[in-house]
């Protein structure tokens, strides 16, 4: 009986410190997860957009209603989306963006969506995007984003005047706050 005991206890003990070990391993993923999130790189060490601070060259090119997209516009912030029609991560952060659209300040007029498509797949993600913003649609090293340095998608931006990035990531999160504004 006294083996029993001892064999109890001892499972009991390794039971715990298996429990604790659990517990900080968890710790440690949350901390790595939410690292992660905060990241403005494309995962493979090159930057995802131009970063905050950084000021992009002129650019100028045509929305999809004909208007004028030119940095030597910009003279409140605007905010800039840049999705691919076939990029899975673009689709779940569409509504999202289609949300801030709709909650930044000066409209559809501070908005720019641009949809890098190069085969011509871009008619369901620019009738979504019209209504919000002003749609650009170009090749992988357009005028936007050489300008912009896109390297990934979805990619957002805060373009203030003289084209300085406010703000910009990966993430909506990282660049929309009405307080930012």
């Amino acid at each position: 009986m006294p083996y029993v005991v001892t064999l109890v206890i001892l499972l009991s003990v390794l039971c715990l410190l298996n429990l604790a070990l659990t517990v900080g391993v968890i710790r440690r993923l949350r901390k790595h997860s939410e690292a992660l999130a905060s990241r403005s790189d494309d995962g493979h060490g090159r930057q995802a957009i131009l970063p905050e601070g950084a000021v992009a060259p002129p650019y100028d090119t045509v929305a999809t209603d004909g208007s004028t997209v030119s940095s030597d516009l910009v003279t409140q912030p605007v905010l800039v989306g840049v999705f691919s029609p076939g990029c899975d991560a673009c689709h779940k952060a569409l509504p999202d963006f289609l949300a801030a659209a709709e909650r930044f300040p000066g409209g559809p007029e501070h908005i720019l969506a641009v949809i890098v498509d190069e085969k011509g797949e871009s008619g369901p993600l620019r009738a979504e995007l019209e209504p919000v913003a002003r749609v650009v649609v170009e090749d992988m090293g357009g005028p936007v984003t050489s300008a912009l340095q896109v390297q990934a998608f979805p990619v957002f931006a805060l373009v203030g005047g003289g084209g300085r990035i406010m703000a910009s990531g990966l993430r909506l999160n990282q660049v929309f706050s009405l307080t930012r504004v």
